[in-house]
């Protein structure tokens, strides 16, 4: 189980490997001179959306995993994934170069999906906080990338400062093809869930025996487990490919709607809160900030990575002690001051560039930004919550849906961004300071809470007319449970699901 959990979780470094890697290509003349680029904002977005881009048709393919298996889903995507890197790192033509990053996303957006689809089917409950965990390897990734590139521009010249680091992107992808194909050899198979589809109804009994009760046969969480099994391929078994193209369940019940209404907006706010602009484009606001040389840029961005590395660790192992709502409701205020902040500082800069003082508060803000706010309360909830408000029949869709539209709000940022700060320079900023305090808005009226809910109670929350008081009040409640009984919430809904 660990094998394969180590597998998977370098599944998670690879969307944040390529971001930082090409945000550290983009400040290195070498890589213009080597394809011939000019300095169009245009040609820069079109380089960085063809990610989103290839990952919103990938969102099409998540049912593979349900007929083929997750496992060889993810090698798949894998071994799609070393030839896309393969093809940007050898290639002479820029065309050829954006081909292969289209690849490159369309596979790692597979293998990435269908990673946390077995890592949520697989981990038993006591260890939860590996899903949490998961998203956070992002950061990984970034760092690994960031400061491979900040090594090679110290150190090489010509085309090998950004062609070392193209080549390193097989790293991940391959340590995880090893790690996976080594625990399938082992026996680890697949996930019970993926099992219990195909009417393998004692293998995935023998699993959950194995890897959730420690051998014990007559474990609670045995027959818990199978029961919820049961229960949800009762009302939602694997789909047919074309079925997940219908979404009209998704509208036929009030509860339905609102489920909908919030994973729309959830999708598109953790992608558009202005976390593309910072984090792919980071290296392009050091040098609005007066920062010229290279290296120190990527020094800078790279210190960035290790900092969110630790705060999004921090907020996924609090991820079931904190409150959802008020986690994401301090994020938001704190969005919202950080892009005032450095609106006013690029526009005090711009103002003077000897304003070093301006230039010092703008980097502290996009720092602030992207580690107390983003990493810490953002990235460990970004796959979790919508999987959480979705019902057992809505819940493969629904996360097909999010991924889809996450992918859309990326593919504007990244195509808009570069012409949007060249054109309205800091009101760029300004823009993001009232879509946040939108954001906060709509979190505060209509985000339900579903901090350590199980599926039953946020199905009757759901039912409620008022579901956002109602969720607060189940909260509280079971507040007030764990403090009389003295158990944690992991505990308590340990002693819900076995009950």
């Amino acid at each position: 189980l660990y094998t394969i959990c180590a597998g998977l979780y370098l599944c998670s470094t690879m969307n944040g490997y390529d971001g930082s890697l090409q945000t550290a290509i983009e400040t290195l003349p070498a890589y213009r001179t080597y394809f011939n680029l000019s300095n169009s904002a245009s040609d820069t977005g079109l380089v960085f959306s063809i990610f989103p881009a290839g990952a919103i048709c990938a969102t099409i393919f998540i049912w593979l995993g349900d007929y083929i298996g997750r496992v060889l889903t993810i090698i798949i995507g894998l071994v799609g994934t070393i030839v896309g890197s393969i093809v940007v790192s050898s290639t002479h033509n820029h065309s050829a170069y954006i081909g292969g990053r289209f690849l490159l996303s369309f596979f790692s957006t597979i293998a990435n999906c269908t990673a946390a689809i077995l890592l949520t089917e697989s981990v038993p409950y006591d260890m939860r906080w590996l899903v949490g965990c998961f998203n956070t390897f992002y950061y990984i990734g970034s760092i690994i990338a960031t400061w491979t590139m900040y090594g090679t521009s110290k150190n090489f010249e010509g085309p090998q400062t950004f062609k070392i680091g193209l080549w390193l992107q097989i790293l991940c992808p391959g340590m995880a093809l090893v790690l996976i194909c080594s625990s399938a050899l082992l026996g680890f198979g697949d996930s019970p869930r993926y099992y219990y589809g195909k009417n393998k109804i004692e293998t995935a009994r023998d699993f959950i025996i194995k890897y959730h009760a420690n051998g014990d046969v007559s474990h609670p969480i045995v027959a818990a487990e199978m029961e919820e099994l049961e229960l949800s391929f009762r009302t939602n078994g694997f789909l047919k490919p074309k079925d997940y193209l219908n979404y009209s369940n998704f509208f036929r019940t009030t509860s339905n709607r609102k489920r909908t209404a919030l994973v729309v907006a959830w999708s598109w706010f953790n992608q558009f809160s202005g976390n593309q602009v910072i984090t792919y484009y980071m290296t392009t606001l050091f040098l609005t900030l007066g920062i010229k040389n290279a290296t120190t840029r990527l020094l800078l961005t790279g210190i960035n990575s290790i900092l969110c590395y630790i705060f999004a660790t921090c907020g996924g192992l609090l991820i079931d002690r904190l409150p959802r709502r008020w986690v994401l409701l301090y994020a938001n205020a704190g969005f919202v001051i950080c892009f005032a902040g450095l609106a006013a500082a690029v526009r005090a800069f711009q103002a003077d560039a000897n304003n070093h003082t301006a230039a010092s508060a703008g980097i502290a803000f996009m720092y602030l930004f992207m580690t107390i706010f983003f990493s810490f309360a953002f990235t460990p909830l970004q796959p979790i919550y919508p999987a959480e408000v979705m019902s057992n029949d809505m819940r493969g869709r629904g996360m097909a849906l999010y991924f889809f539209i996450s992918n859309v709000a990326s593919f504007v940022n990244l195509y808009s961004a570069p012409v949007a700060m060249q054109n309205i320079k800091y009101w760029y900023y300004v823009f993001f300071v009232f879509w946040d305090a939108f954001q906060f808005a709509i979190i505060y009226f209509f985000f339900v809470e579903t901090c350590a809910l199980t599926l039953e109670e946020i199905e009757v929350v759901f039912k409620e007319k008022h579901t956002v008081k109602e969720s607060i009040k189940f909260n509280k409640r079971k507040e007030e449970i764990m403090r009389e009984e003295e158990i944690t919430r992991e505990e308590y809904t340990e002693q819900k699901t076995n009950s």
